[in-house]
């Protein structure tokens, strides 16, 4: 074999190297749903692979809101104070949606604080809820997650303190409506009827 031959065949396994170590470390973009909310704007909803509370493997939302109808929120574990008036608003809710829940209203709180809410805290904080099938708790890892933390809430992940938001959707109409702040369930239910409600009588 040549010397020219030698150079060559090492040239083109460098390159063949580096091209598969190149191509191994471009991550593939995350697909995103654009969808308008009312108050808010525009906002990019990542499909995500996410963990729900029983550790279960899950895309964001291909199987949480695409054709659903969605009241979204997000809170930590370790809150004492709003998640605990959320948690105790969602779980009042759920009871007066009854058999609409899991069927055709469904119920996601995503933590902010997934370093430290895994399945396991997700679980032991929805049994004080008594968090019902059709209510899904979510968490992720923390550099995926932020690309859904920042266009809803506009922080990225970590246990501090944010001004509760709440966003209810219908992801068949494309119908989507926000309040922030602690509402009562009954608000709430009514916002769920609103995007709910028959789009060809042009009423509210």
């Amino acid at each position: 074999m040549s010397i020219t031959h030698t150079i060559f065949v090492a040239v083109l396994v460098l390159f063949l190297t580096c091209g598969l170590a190149g191509a191994q470390q471009q991550k593939p973009a995350t697909p995103t749903v654009e969808v308008e909310i009312e108050g808010v704007g525009k906002v990019q909803i990542p499909d995500l692979d996410v963990r729900d509370q029983d550790g279960r493997k899950i895309r964001f939302y291909s199987d949480l809101i695409k054709d659903k109808v969605v009241v979204l929120s997000f809170f930590y574990t370790s809150c004492a104070y709003s998640c605990t008036m959320q948690g105790r608003t969602f779980s009042k809710l759920q009871s007066l949606l009854g058999d609409r829940l899991g069927k055709s209203v469904f119920l996601i709180s995503v933590t902010t604080d997934p370093d430290r809410d895994g399945p396991a805290q997700l679980k032991s904080w929805g049994k004080r809820y008594d968090v019902q099938t059709g209510w899904t708790l979510v968490t992720g890892k923390e550099a995926e997650l932020n690309q859904l933390l920042l266009p809803f809430t506009g922080n990225r992940a970590g246990a501090e303190m944010h001004l509760p938001s709440t966003f209810i959707g219908n992801a068949r109409t494309g119908l989507w409506t926000s309040a922030a702040g602690v509402f009562e369930p009954e608000t709430l239910l009514d916002a769920v009827e609103f995007v709910t409600r028959d789009s060809s009588t042009g009423q509210h």
